[in-house]
């Protein structure tokens, strides 16, 4: 969540559960179905050593076309859970959002980003209703590997817990081990609601313009409310103030300091969190000025998820000085 840093301008440097759950699930599928078709039904004339896939945003299907952040925010959350496989190359965010306004065919994509799999998909979100479609295809031949559409009434919990067991088993004629269900682990809030504002927090956090970082503050602190124990809207808040710090659209020294407090919170919730150890590292790097500590932070967010571009591309700013 969370590839580039360029602003809009010059940049400045300085030193309801249930309701949830059924979109978990349809969130929890999608991730299984991907890791096993790429890992297990990838064309056996595929070099075995390009496990490689590319997330595209999203089209947002939705009447009011009014549910961008919420279409981004999901195809981000798988990108997200994907990058925690081992051996599996994810695109970053960045790299393959850039595809969206651009018309090019899934060979072209594919031949650009240096990925064996592209995932596309649309979200219609409608009162009660959610409907998502993914497709992953194979970019050597353009071929669909998986395809699947997901009409569903959030309320009807148990009836999609059942559906979306039986299109697991249809789906798949493997069975992921316990570890690797457990890599696919997102962290999901309990709230439905909590995750919606989250979403729109990481999806204004994105546009990376300084009305974009104060409005994912004011989304990021409402998820908190609603869930205080939510680790990755804390870790949101980090990344928010931290930029808002390095842009200077805030005044550094109050910037820096909310950035570390929010990333320590949700290191004390959940000390996995990649994100919030890259906040904390660019914390120590920008305002205390202690590098090593700066880099044991940097590091230990990419021993957490070795795909994760953020960490790579702030540990390079670190390393670059």
């Amino acid at each position: 969540m969370n590839q580039d840093r360029k602003p809009t301008g010059t940049r400045k440097i300085t030193k309801p559960a249930k309701l949830w759950f059924s979109i978990a699930g349809i969130v929890a599928i999608i991730l299984i179905v991907l890791s096993t078709l790429v890992f297990k039904s990838l064309d056996p004339g595929l070099n075995s050593n390009e496990k490689s896939i590319a997330v595209m945003p999203f089209t947002d299907m939705s009447p009011e076309k009014d549910q961008a952040y919420f279409a981004d925010g999901m195809a981000e959350e798988i990108i997200n859970a994907l990058t925690q496989i081992p051996g599996l190359k994810v695109s970053a965010r960045t790299s393959a959002f850039q595809f969206r306004e651009q018309e090019n065919d899934i060979q072209t994509i594919g031949a650009k980003l240096g990925v064996t799999t592209i995932l596309t998909g649309s979200v219609r979100k409608s009162g009660n209703m959610l409907r998502i479609t993914a497709q992953l295809v194979n970019v050597a031949d353009g071929f669909h590997l998986w395809s699947e559409t997901y009409d569903r009434q959030l309320t009807d919990v148990f009836v999609i817990q059942d559906d979306l067991s039986n299109s697991i088993v249809n789906a798949l004629q493997v069975k992921l081990s316990g570890d690797e269900v457990k890599t696919l682990d997102t962290r999901m809030p309990t709230s439905v609601e909590a995750y919606n504002l989250y979403l729109k927090g990481r999806y204004f956090w994105n546009k990376r313009t300084e009305e974009g970082l104060q409005k994912s503050i004011e989304f990021f602190q409402q998820a908190i409310d609603l869930e205080p124990a939510y680790a990755l809207a804390y870790a949101g808040l980090a990344d928010a103030y931290d930029l808002l710090g390095v842009w200077q659209y805030l005044e550094p020294s109050d910037a820096f300091i909310k950035s570390k407090a929010a990333a320590q919170k949700a290191l004390g919730i959940d000390p996995t969190i990649a994100q919030a150890h890259v906040a904390l590292g660019d914390y120590k790097y920008r305002y205390d000025w202690d590098w090593p500590s700066a880099e044991i932070e940097f590091l230990r967010a990419i021993e957490l998820n070795p795909n994760y571009a953020t960490a790579h591309q702030w540990y390079s700013e670190f390393l670059s000085v």
